[in-house]
């Protein structure tokens, strides 16, 4: 048992990277698949938007099975159904197939998010979840911090059909280790599922005021970074002309500063209360949403006016996330696996939400992506500042 509370969490964050690389590493492809599906920029966006709905239709399901019948059952029939959507939207020639794979694609992560961070939540305690979701994050942030470079570097050889198709080898060989290291942490096994019983759970859960702020503070700065990952690609290949090799480096720049965010949380929090090491992060966020805004105003046609803000708003995000996460699930003491559905829904809501606003707002220039970024990032802010200390502490 002592060497699966070990390996799971690492094999979970390697799962969880290879489904968000499902999202990210085809993205410097997006131009190519329009081409080889003769559509429009504005479909193939939409395969971002069709994900995120998938990832935001589960959860508030998923929840009450993985508290009934457990979380292994759920996780891993879920990764089984990834790795034949993955292998569909590598073979498929159609565009109206390649939304409806990516919507299933998207619709399997509620079972990892749900079951697998349920495990987490159970196996360890405040500190210790709190320092092993830092690390989690970060490796989970190789999906998009390396995935577009990791696109860029196959794509010349392979086309994009390969990207989806080594990600369902790779998604296969971690279900499998899976099978083997994931431990059951369910205790509520016993109860049967009972729609008013689960419709209680969640309207406690929604009606808790220092829950719902936390978790929206949360889902405001993902859809600021969510407007980056839909519109970025854009920005750089379309309207800059850079190569994919240089949007996937310039990603690699953004998210590995998301990395070092979560990195200094463990040396940090010996030193500074988990509320102040919050505060200092969502104000970095904050801040580097406002100089976005000015720095495109001035400069429209630099792209380092936005590069540079959005590195700052990721390294902010990486202090943030992990401590208000952590916090969001404390403030509530309804089964897990309900507390974990509401979470994921509505992050993965605000994520969708995100890429679909950004596909209509967003017009070829970086001070439209700004404005969003900089809206985004306030709400965030403000949120965090109607957020009691005592709960953060």
């Amino acid at each position: 048992m002592k060497i699966n509370v070990i390996l799971f969490p690492v094999l979970l964050a390697a799962y969880e990277a290879i489904t968000y690389l499902s999202n990210d590493a085809y993205l410097p492809a997006l131009p190519n698949i329009t081409h080889d599906l003769a559509s429009s920029q504005h479909l193939i966006q939409l395969t971002l938007t069709t994900w995120f709905l998938g990832s935001a239709s589960m959860q508030i399901i998923l929840g009450p099975i993985a508290d009934r019948f457990g979380r292994r059952i759920v996780l891993l029939t879920g990764g089984i159904i990834f790795i034949i959507a993955t292998l569909v939207c590598a073979l498929t020639s159609s565009i109206n197939t390649l939304l409806l794979f990516r919507y299933i694609q998207g619709a399997t992560i509620p079972s990892m998010i749900v079951a697998g961070y349920a495990t987490i939540y159970e196996l360890y305690d405040h500190e210790t979840a709190i320092h092993t979701l830092a690390w989690m994050n970060s490796l989970t942030l190789i999906a998009p911090s390396l995935g577009p470079l990791f696109g860029a570097l196959l794509l010349p050889y392979t086309g994009w059909r390969w990207i989806f198709g080594l990600l369902s080898i790779m998604a296969g060989l971690i279900i499998i280790g899976l099978y083997f290291k994931m431990p059951e942490t369910n205790s509520y096994g016993k109860n049967a599922i009972q729609l008013s019983r689960i419709l209680k759970e969640y309207g406690r859960i929604l009606s808790n005021a220092n829950y719902m702020k936390s978790v929206l503070s949360s889902c405001f700065l993902l859809g600021a970074i969510i407007a980056w990952i839909a519109a970025g690609p854009f920005l750089v290949m379309t309207q800059f002309h850079y190569s994919p090799l240089t949007f996937g480096i310039l990603q690699a720049l953004i998210f590995g500063c998301f990395i070092v965010g979560t990195q200094t949380i463990k040396p940090l929090m010996k030193k500074i209360k988990s509320y102040k090491l919050a505060s200092f992060g969502i104000n970095i966020t904050f801040y580097s949403g406002l100089l976005a805004l000015v720095t495109t105003w001035f400069f429209t046609n630099t792209l380092i006016s936005l590069i540079i803000p959005m590195m700052l708003l990721a390294w902010g995000s990486g202090l943030y996330f992990p401590i208000l996460n952590r916090i969001s699930i404390e403030t509530s003491n309804e089964p897990m696996g309900a507390r974990i559905a509401v979470f994921s829904t509505l992050m993965s809501g605000f994520a969708m939400l995100s890429s679909a606003l950004i596909s209509g707002v967003y017009n070829g220039t970086s001070l439209s992506l700004a404005i969003f970024l900089a809206f985004f990032s306030t709400i965030a802010y403000l949120l965090k500042l109607t957020i009691p200390q005592r709960i953060i502490t």
